[in-house]
């Protein structure tokens, strides 16, 4: 499987020769999980539509990447899919935001629901966010993604919908979705207990339209892939 590995420039415009220094981490990837050597090369990605190629180069002082070659910018996406997400427990929310991010996630805004049982803020939330982060960047190189997803780990739901004019939100109950989703849509993603009136009230009153992805029940974890999947198909028929 060709390696396709991020790498946080600060620079922003590459050029051949470029050099690169690693953080201890990203290092140790290259090192024991890609098992590079002096000298190996590597594809490269920065998160912003740019591959290139490096030569990885370290002694006991650091780690460099050197620039050898590089590729034209790739454009942004030209409609963009954005996932609105009720917080999961545990490792069901690292699944549900890896699979989105696999399945085409363009923007990942994470929010609690009122039925939502799992509640961040301060220090906890900022663990989570940096954990999430290496998630997503993950999810990127095994998909072979040129963009990092937008991601906001602390959204308000009301915020989000009045903030897209092409929203939708899942529902059993909804109709299908067809082919005219239309650009730079939102799809809302309720937590497993549900949505409350409340918000389906406000669903309403906001003309957000109901959808639903067919009649079985999928897992919290498994449904942001699979919407991301449907969405990304019907985008580009």
């Amino acid at each position: 499987m060709p390696q396709h590995f991020y790498v946080n420039v600060a620079q922003p415009d590459l050029v051949i020769g470029t050099s690169i220094t690693l953080e201890s981490e990203r290092s140790h990837y290259v090192s024991r999980v890609l098992r590079k050597r002096n000298g190996d090369t590597c594809d490269c990605f920065d998160g912003l539509g740019q591959r290139f190629v490096a030569e990885f180069h370290a002694d006991k002082h650091q780690s460099l990447l050197s620039v050898v070659e590089l590729f034209e910018r790739e454009p942004p996406p030209r409609s963009r899919n954005h996932l609105g997400l009720a917080l999961l427990k545990g490792s069901a929310m690292d699944r549900a935001i890896q699979l989105a991010c696999e399945s085409g996630a363009d923007d990942i805004s994470l929010f609690s629901g009122l039925r939502s049982n799992v509640k961040l803020s301060g220090h906890r939330l900022a663990n989570k966010r940096a954990h999430w982060a290496k998630i997503i960047i993950a999810a990127c190189e095994q998909s072979g993604r040129s963009y990092l997803p937008r991601f906001e780990p602390d959204t308000d739901l009301q915020h989000l919908i009045a903030n897209h004019t092409n929203a939708y939100v899942l529902d059993m109950d909804g109709g299908p979705l067809n082919y005219h989703v239309g650009a730079d849509r939102l799809l809302l993603i309720g937590p497993e207990g549900g949505w409350s009136v409340e918000e389906r009230r406000s669903f309403e009153q906001e003309r957000v339209q109901r959808v639903s992805l067919g009649p079985t029940t999928l897992r919290a974890e498994s449904t942001p892939g699979a919407a991301m999947a449907i969405l990304n198909y019907l985008a580009d028929s």
